[in-house]
């Protein structure tokens, strides 16, 4: 039985949603800040996919897109390639409406729950790690079920440089939940990483995620590695 998954696009962009908390402290509030200068229309981008599930039934797909938030709505992301040859018209069809119904990945999203409560837990050099023992209600959804409650999350903010940054988010299951009825997720966990573009706006440049679990009552598990490259500013940086 194959592992039940989201969409491609989903699983790069690990939909993060809900209103910041309040009780953030002052470095929280300053990375807050910051984020909300960012916007999901600041850049064009690509977008490389992989996917591997193992199973009763194997499955690896390979998809690269392009975001161009200077196209009309309906054409910003458009696809390149699907498992390593060109697609078919309505493939590109296909993959548009499934990706316009998916967030832009963007560092703008930091600003929709960096402010929650956290645990102030390392201090050295030019990092500080914020650990969040879960996640505010509706900020991870995984198709229709919200495992916020049961993730927590872990953030490394960069305090060198003219503003503070994140610059990697780890995310972690805390206790199997079961999806669709039929499915159980034993272990899910996500790794994002941002860097920092010459005009000093961070944009995401990687996402790793991992769920294991069942379905049916057959075992199987999924990976997927999600490379963003060839940031193009859209925008200029805002005040």
């Amino acid at each position: 039985m194959m592992m039940p998954r989201p969409a491609l696009p989903a699983l790069a962009a690990l939909v993060l949603l809900a209103a910041p908390a309040a009780r953030a402290d002052p470095l929280q509030q300053q990375v807050l800040a910051a984020a909300k200068t960012v916007s999901p229309e600041d850049f064009a981008f690509q977008r490389s996919i992989r996917v591997v599930q193992t199973g009763l039934q194997a499955e690896t797909a390979a998809i690269v897109d392009r975001f161009d938030p200077a196209r009309p709505v309906a054409e910003r992301w458009t696809l390149v390639s699907k498992d390593g040859r060109a697609p078919t018209a309505k493939e590109v069809a296909d993959a548009r409406k499934a990706a316009a119904r998916q967030p832009v990945p963007s560092y703008a999203r930091i600003a929709n729950w960096f402010g929650a409560p956290a645990e102030r837990v390392s201090e050295g050099g030019d990092r500080v790690v914020y650990r969040f023992k879960s996640l505010p209600k509706g900020t991870l959804m995984m198709g229709s079920h919200d495992a916020s409650a049961d993730t927590s999350a872990e953030a490394t903010v960069v305090t060198s440089g003219p503003v503070p940054y994140v610059e990697r988010v780890r995310l972690l299951s805390t206790t199997p939940f079961r999806m669709m009825m039929v499915a159980k997720i034993e272990r899910l966990e996500a790794i994002t990483r941002y860097r920092l573009l010459p005009d000093g706006r961070p944009v995401p440049v990687e996402n790793a995620f991992e769920m294991t679990g069942s379905a049916m009552g057959k075992a199987g598990s999924m990976k997927s590695v999600t490379v963003l490259s060839e940031h193009r500013p859209v925008r200029r940086p805002r005040d």
